[in-house]
Order: C-alpha cells, then sequence, then structure tokens
C-alpha cells in the first residue's frame, strides 16, 4: 500500500511541473562571398580592412553584414582590382572578380 501512494506521490509531482519551452533565434543577417579573388587581395567594406578576400570564398567561410548598401573594394598590392556600391537585404551576396 506504501508503494501506491509512493508512486501516486510521484505522479503528482512530476504531473504538475510546468513545461518548459526553449526560444532559437537564427542570425538572418546578409552575407558576402568573393569568388576569384587573389590570394594577396585585401577585402575593404566602407573603407574598413576585413581581411584577405579569398578567405571569404563561400566556399567554407563567407562574411556577415548588416543589411544596407555597402562600399565593396577588394585591391591587391595597392592596386584596386573591384570596387561598387553594393545593397544587401537578407540574401548570400556573391562577388565575381576577374
Amino acid at each position: 500500500m506504501k508503494k501506491y501512494y509512493f508512486l501516486i506521490f510521484l505522479l503528482f509531482i512530476f504531473g504538475c511541473s510546468m513545461p518548459s519551452t526553449s526560444v532559437m533565434s537564427v542570425d538572418a543577417r546578409p552575407s558576402l562571398a568573393i569568388k576569384g579573388a587573389s590570394a594577396t587581395a585585401d577585402l575593404l567594406i566602407d573603407g574598413l580592412n576585413v581581411g584577405k578576400a579569398a578567405v571569404y570564398s563561400g566556399d567554407t567561410k563567407t562574411l556577415t553584414i548588416e543589411p544596407g548598401t555597402h562600399r565593396v573594394t577588394i585591391s591587391d598590392n595597392g592596386q584596386v582590382v573591384y570596387e561598387q556600391n553594393i545593397f544587401v537585404e537578407s540574401e548570400l551576396k556573391t562577388i565575381t572578380v576577374r
């Protein structure tokens, strides 16, 4: 009889617990991929050097940026090889350097 009371007690305790919820947020910021850049080319976004352009090829890594208009400049050994204003919203934007 004590076992039944104990089981009823356990059911009462675990049956009355509050439900748990989890909230996950997805990073929906746009990203940028650079194709065809040389290994020595630098990538500048709005005049700020963010690293080597070849790193952000899109195969293994992309650059996450804020939505809006940005000035993208790719320079290699001090010479500008690509420069353009781009507008990004919430997708992957791929730039091909020729």
